[in-house]
């Protein structure tokens, strides 16, 4: 097979113009496979001088195309209907039955002048025997002696039951034709006939022009084409249709080349509904090889939904490009890049070389080891969080218990700390443990220092201050105050056994009495005696302000805690979160309980305000009791979203059955929907999807991903007996696609509903 000929059975591909679809060029007429064309596409059927055809592509109905045969050769067509006289200057080629309604039965004959009649039938046996000048007539054979003729109905038998067996003599060379006194004379030889040249009596016949064979064609030696177009043709529905086998030893190869073909299409494989299969049977490294030869030749490898997936038994997967980039995953596309296996054992290395290692995330990046996880370098510094990006970076805060060490001891060693306007926080959770600062060596000092700022110690036991020298509390700027600071320690005024009345402070009216504590208690009158606590002016003018700073206030009443006021109450917070039963004592919370009707509101419609409600163990009840009434939950707006967490223990919808859920909608006349949401409904107008045939839904979808579980149901309007069934759900990225089968005995003739929700992504 040459390679001009491969080119031409294969056909080359033409570039698409945006104005009108460039003609198709090719060497066999179009199918109902071919789809993947507008509709206006020509197509160029050149098979041969006088034989060669056209057609367009009409439509495309339910997965197929339709071709309309343009004439220029030889043609098929659905029907042809003439009202007038047809006149045709060619040959006419019928496929199917030709009814003369005006002819009875019989045989056809035509007279000189073109002119179609009939012929009425022989009997049996007779045959059609021409006259020279007059009609053609039914007549039986005659034969001389010797010869029998048996006539019968549709057969005529001519028999010699004397003779003997025909031979062409020839010598061993033989001449080109055979020689005389034979019982047969072989006239009007040529090329195609000769002598066998090296068997006597054996006459040669050369297949010199088209072959056609009931059953196989098998040849000693090679099959040349010496000229035209080779097209191997099968019509036989199996696994070998067209089997190319060599069978000869182990130096054999098959060979398919194109010498001359520049295009990207010079040699191809192609399947139109299946699929393609390489496989090599070789057991090296060399058992399939795709090369590009040139130097500046690519290999391009495209693939749609299905996937592409390279699966190896235990051997090395490489991929070198020399100085080039390798780019894995690096489309725009949002997919998931997966490198490495999760099994145990194996391993994964990333190695740049003397190049840098760069890894970019425009999301979360996680790094996670079962085993011991080291980030060194051996020429340079090893930062984390170093660019100008206002991000938490969180070291160690799993909640396992665990050592973190920064730093080591080492003499030229130091650790820095530095944090801007913030705070630098050491040991400041809740949990109990021990914080250490400075070293215990004796000669070793320690700093503490706040600049201009203000310095606080707090301590919630004990706090401890020994020197081995002395100890000095100055100010050089300020008031020297006790108990001034954070720092949670009792200061004791008058605590002796002995009665006595102890003043702090004046009546004066410019005099202020400031009592302040830290993170400890204030407490005015706490003791056990019996005895009335009072705070405040009696003065209807005066104002009475308690506050704590920084630190928490606290109100315990061992009876009823009433706060009664004629104007508003406000409960707020500047720096911290306002708690109400935010202790552990089991007792209930009251809020608005009261039998007055009122408008309850907690939040406000702030953007950056959330609002929590938890429940531990009990249950978390939003209007609960048996009134009629309205619960709203969740925002209007379009951009919010609501969760709605129930643990393992399930989310049970008690509603007596009625449960709404508002979709995302959208209607198209055509197969296809575009639907950007968890819960959806699709309406495919206008399709007519014929009884058993199928029809594929396509759902654009930004939510869905290759591995998306989706729960879909269909239906269909319209009287005809039309069962859209589903028979396939296939999700991908950013789309997943229905296959619809008509189970019905009519054709659609209504609107398609699609419901999906797509419960995992």
């Amino acid at each position: 097979m040459s390679s001009s000929n491969i080119k031409k059975s294969v056909g080359i591909k033409a570039p698409s113009l945006s104005v009108f679809p460039r003609p198709r060029i090719m060497s066999r007429a179009p199918l109902t496979t071919d789809v993947n064309y507008p509709n206006g596409q020509m197509w160029v059927y050149q098979q041969g001088a006088g034989t060669d055809d056209i057609y367009v592509l009409a439509a495309k109905r339910s997965g197929a195309a339709a071709w309309v045969n343009l004439g220029g050769g030889t043609g098929q067509f659905d029907h042809i209907n003439v009202t007038g006289n047809a006149v045709i200057g060619g040959n006419i080629s019928v496929a199917g039955t030709v009814t003369f309604g005006a002819l009875g039965a019989g045989t056809l004959r035509s007279s000189a002048a073109g002119l179609v009649s009939v012929l009425a039938d022989g009997n049996d046996g007779e045959v059609l025997i021409g006259t020279t000048g007059g009609a053609a007539a039914w007549a039986t054979l005659t034969a001389g002696g010797g010869i029998n003729i048996a006539e019968a109905a549709g057969t005529i038998t001519i028999s010699n039951p004397g003779a003997t067996g025909t031979t062409f003599p020839t010598d061993v060379g033989g001449p080109v034709a055979p020689t005389a006194g034979g019982a047969t004379t072989v006239e009007g030889y040529d090329a195609n006939i000769s002598t066998d040249g090296a068997t006597a009596n054996t006459i040669r016949i050369r297949l010199a022009d088209d072959v056609t064979t009931v059953a196989s064609l098998t040849a000693t030696d090679d099959f040349n084409m010496l000229g035209g177009t080779c097209t191997i043709t099968s019509d036989d529905n199996n696994a070998n249709a067209i089997y190319l086998h060599a069978n000869a030893g182990v130096n054999e190869q098959i060979n398919i080349r194109a010498d001359q073909g520049t295009n990207a299409a010079s040699v191809q494989l192609l399947s139109d509904v299946g699929g393609v299969t390489i496989s090599g049977g070789l057991a090296t490294a060399d058992a399939i090889n795709i090369v590009a030869s040139d130097a500046a030749g690519g290999i391009d490898v495209d693939y749609g939904t299905g996937g592409c997936s390279f699966v190896g038994a235990n051997g090395a997967f490489t991929v070198e490009t020399g100085t080039a980039a390798v780019n894995i995953g690096a489309d725009a596309a949002a997919h998931t890049v997966t490198i490495g296996s999760a099994t145990g054992a194996a391993s994964t290395v990333i190695q740049a070389g003397t190049g840098d290692l760069v890894m970019t995330s425009t999301d979360d990046a996680t790094l996670d080891s079962a085993g011991l996880l080291e980030l060194n370098s051996s020429a340079g510094n090893i930062g984390i969080g170093n660019d100008a990006d206002a991000f938490n970076i969180n070291v160690g805060t799993g909640a396992a218990a665990r050592t973190i060490t920064v730093g080591n001891t080492t003499g030229a060693s130091s650790v820095v700390v530095d944090v801007g306007t913030g705070n630098l926080d050491l040991g400041v959770s809740a949990t109990a443990h021990t914080t250490r600062l400075g070293s215990t060596n004796t000669t070793c000092d320690t700093t503490i220092q706040a600049g201009t700022g203000a310095m606080t110690f707090t301590a919630g036991g004990i706090w401890d201050v020994n020197a081995a020298g002395a100890v000095t509390i100055d100010s050089s700027g300020g008031t020297i105050g006790m108990g001034v600071d954070a720092v949670a320690q009792n200061i004791n005024i008058g605590t002796g056994a002995a009665a006595r009345t102890i003043t702090i402070g004046n009546a004066t009216a410019a005099s202020s009495t400031v009592i302040n504590v830290g993170t400890g208690n204030l407490d005015l009158g706490v003791s056990a005696t019996a005895h009335t606590t009072r705070l405040g002016s009696t003065n209807t003018t005066c104002d009475t302000t308690i506050q704590s700073g920084t630190g928490a206030m606290t109100f315990t009443a061992g009876g009823v805690f009433d706060v009664n006021a004629t104007g508003a109450t406000t409960i707020d917070s500047t720096g911290g979160a306002i708690s109400i039963g935010a202790g552990a004592d089991a007792q209930a919370i009251n809020v608005g309980t009261g039998a007055a009707a009122r408008t309850i509101t907690v939040g406000n419609a702030t953007g950056a305000t959330a609002v929590v409600v938890e429940a531990g163990t009990g249950a978390c009840e939003f209007a609960a009791n048996a009134t009629d009434h309205q619960l709203d939950m969740g925002s209007t707006t379009g951009v919010s979203a609501t969760t709605i967490n129930a643990g393992t223990g399930g989310l049970t919808l008690n509603a007596a059955g009625i449960v709404d859920m508002v979709p995302a909608v959208d209607t198209q006349a055509a197969a296809a929907v575009t639907i950007n949401a968890n819960a959806g409904v699709g309406t495919f107008t206008g399709l007519t999807t014929a009884a058993a045939a199928s029809q594929v839904l396509t759902v654009t979808n930004n939510v869905c991903t290759v591995g998306s579980a989706i729960l879909v149901s269909c239906s269909n309007l319209g009287a005809n007996d039309a069962q859209m069934t589903i028979t396939r759900v296939v999700p991908a990225a950013g789309s997943f696609t229905v296959t619809v089968t008509n189970n019905g005995a009519a054709a659609l003739n209504g609107d398609i509903i699609l419901t999906f929700w797509i419960i995992a992504a």
